[in-house]
């Protein structure tokens, strides 16, 4: 029989390939093409340049506020707070910071397969037209 699973605070796993500068990622669930899990942020942080490979990534800040940078150069900025939900596409490259207080959030991904976390070197370039 089929039962729900539930994940404590103190269980969550950090697994090491899903990690990127400035945060710290705790798996709760990774099956059947969903990944879901716990972000947190210290006071301060930018998270390194990454993307979610295939996966769309749904998440809802639970506490603090942070930015989100992307698109060329990474010149698109968006400011999520506490109680917000965010949709990042898949492959889209990002990043986050977190003001002093730092922040936490909940991700789910869908729809990939392969890794969760790409760290890259930066965004495409702006095109000079």
């Amino acid at each position: 029989m089929d039962q729900p699973k539930i994940v404590t605070k103190a269980e969550l796993e950090a697994p090491p390939e899903e990690q990127t500068a400035g945060m710290q990622r705790g798996e709760a669930f990774a099956h059947d093409h969903v990944w879901a899990g716990h972000s947190v942020f210290p006071g301060g942080a930018t998270t390194g340049w990454h993307h979610h490979g295939d996966y769309a990534t749904y998440g809802y800040i639970t506490d603090g506020s942070m930015t989100l940078e992307y698109g060329p150069d990474g010149t698109h900025v968006d400011h999520i707070a506490a109680g917000d939900f965010v949709y990042i596409p898949a492959h889209m490259v990002h990043r986050e910071s977190v003001p002093d207080e730092g922040g936490s959030g909940v991700g789910v991904r869908v729809g990939g397969e392969g890794p969760t976390v790409i760290n890259v070197d930066g965004p495409d370039p702006a095109d000079d037209a």
